[in-house]
């Protein structure tokens, strides 16, 4: 992703952590996506709204959290761009905004 590097320090200033980030997949006619973007690193209070909002939908839900994430280009190009491919934004979601709260989790519990 193109970017000038002192936009790129104004972001991090305001807003932390940041990553680039890029969903690509294909459509139903096999045609070509990727949308890039940078995005800033999620906060408790991110997942919090994630989880209650994806009790009533988990496709608007994801897309929410991906858009306020979202710290350039505009969150509404890339919302526009995958809108339609809630499998898209669902692989983003679990490969790369779930790992900052655990990631490959595994339980044991056995009855004493």
């Amino acid at each position: 992703m193109k970017i000038e590097k002192t936009t790129i320090d104004e972001l991090k200033q305001k807003h932390g952590a940041l990553y680039e980030g890029a969903i690509s997949f294909n459509d139903d006619e096999d045609k070509f996506h990727e949308v890039e973007f940078i995005w800033r690193k999620p906060r408790t209070a991110d997942v919090e709204a994630h989880t209650k909002a994806s009790q009533r939908n988990p496709i608007t839900a994801n897309l929410n959290l991906i858009q306020s994430l979202i710290v350039y280009p505009e969150p509404v190009t890339v919302i526009d761009a995958i809108r339609d491919y809630p499998a898209a934004h669902g692989k983003f979601i679990d490969e790369a905004v779930s790992p900052f709260f655990g990631a490959n989790v595994a339980v044991r519990t056995a009855r004493l």
